[in-house]
């Protein structure tokens, strides 16, 4: 069991600390450069942080299932108790996470850099539904940690 806690919270800090560290340290500096060099550096970083970031999401989930399993969770009927209640809310969150997340960079991301290299008029609202979608994956990626902390605390 403490292996499993171990790679699930190391895992949910990879996916926490790397979003953090794109949102307020990556995408700033990019935003400075102009043209195709801040494309490039946009685009270079993302594919830099998928395999890590994606791969740290997917042994988050694995391992939460696996805690959930290990602590009944599937053993009993929905919403019986507080810790299925909360499990359930935060797993609702980590689904809108990941389909967010999907549609931000293997949907609206690359839309944007097509459009941008066409230079289409539609450019500027498809960045700002792609800004819109990533503040929302941010705000996802701090509640899913909480309602973490909030399931622990219901198994007391």
């Amino acid at each position: 069991m403490t292996v499993l806690r171990v790679a699930h919270v190391l895992s949910a800090s990879i996916w926490v600390g790397g979003t953090v560290a794109l949102v307020f340290i990556g995408v700033p500096a990019i935003r400075q450069l102009e043209g195709e060099a801040r494309a490039t550096a946009m685009r270079t970083l993302g594919r830099r942080w998928r395999p890590i970031g994606w791969s740290a999401m997917a042994v988050a989930i694995l391992s939460g299932l696996w805690l959930t399993d290990r602590h009944g969770g599937f053993n009993r009927a929905a919403l019986d108790t507080d810790f299925d209640r909360t499990l359930i809310a935060k797993s609702v969150l980590v689904a809108l996470l990941v389909a967010g997340g999907l549609l931000h960079d293997y949907v609206l991301g690359p839309r944007l850099q097509r459009e941008l290299r066409a230079r289409d008029a539609a450019a500027p609202a498809t960045r700002r539904r792609l800004v819109l979608v990533g503040w929302l994956n941010f705000g996802l990626t701090i509640a899913v940690p909480v309602m973490g902390a909030v399931v622990l605390s219901t198994l007391d």
